[in-house]
């Protein structure tokens, strides 16, 4: 599963500043331009594009939508 679906599945709302990865841990982490904090996160399931993705709120916004029409 990509990040944007993880994201979009465990995050009810958008918890990342501009932009948010996942590290080889599990962890979620935020950046800002040059600043990076870790949130609160730590998903149990790497996601398939962990080391690429990248993923923005409107990414995630648009990935939330999709899944909702689906349910």
């Amino acid at each position: 599963m990509s990040l944007v679906e993880l994201l979009a599945i465990h995050w009810e709302e958008w918890h990342g500043l501009s932009r948010a990865y996942q590290d080889e841990d599990g962890y979620v982490l935020a950046c800002e331009n040059f600043g990076t904090k870790e949130i609160a996160c730590r998903l149990t399931v790497i996601a398939s594009d962990r080391s690429t993705a990248i993923v923005t709120p409107a990414k995630w916004a648009a990935q939330r939508a999709q899944a909702q029409k689906g349910t």
